[in-house]
């Protein structure tokens, strides 16, 4: 029984998985396509009925919202440029907004623990936002035009606060009945 009810927890984590790597991969190779079929894919699962938390939408909402304001103060700045710019060019570019639209999705899921530990959201923010740019750089999706550790420490604040603010939405909901 318990295997059961960690099995859409699995699912997520997986599903944004798969959606990290079609938006970053197909980024370096020019294919959005790949990171819109993995997006709503994760969405659809996600968004189910059965298993749809009643933030989840308002977390869409301000991922779209926080993904716009930073990954464009990125490019206004200088401080990187994405491979794949498209459809914009001079703010974020959709792959980056898709994948901010599946980190969402997880946040009432397989990231759920982090509401009940309130200092871990910032501190996962501080380490894995660098973390997740670093790999984008090493796969070809972004580049850093400072030097790494001045754009890191830049991301680390900036998903310190994004990351400490999608959570404390999420918790301003109760859970979707079943």
């Amino acid at each position: 029984m318990k295997n059961l009810l960690r099995a859409p927890i699995l699912v997520n984590a997986a599903l944004f998985q798969i959606t990290w790597f079609a938006c970053v991969i197909g980024s370096a190779k020019g294919l959005i396509w790949p990171a819109l079929l993995a997006c709503l894919a994760l969405a659809c699962y996600q968004l189910h009925p059965s298993r749809r938390h009643s933030s989840d939408l308002k977390l869409v909402v301000l991922s779209i919202i926080l993904g716009l304001i930073v990954d464009s103060i990125w490019v206004q700045t200088g401080l990187m440029v994405f491979t794949d710019a498209r459809p914009w060019g001079n703010i974020a570019p959709a792959w980056i907004i898709l994948l901010w639209i599946g980190f969402a999705l997880t946040i009432n899921h397989s990231l759920g623990w982090l509401t009940a530990h309130p200092l871990l959201a910032p501190l996962m923010g501080l380490i894995g936002g660098p973390l997740s740019y670093l790999a984008g750089l090493k796969l070809g999706a972004v580049e850093f035009h400072a030097d790494t550790l001045v754009v890191s420490v830049y991301l680390a604040i900036a998903w310190a606060l994004s990351l400490t603010v999608m959570v404390k939405a999420s918790q301003s909901s109760e859970p979707a009945s079943i």
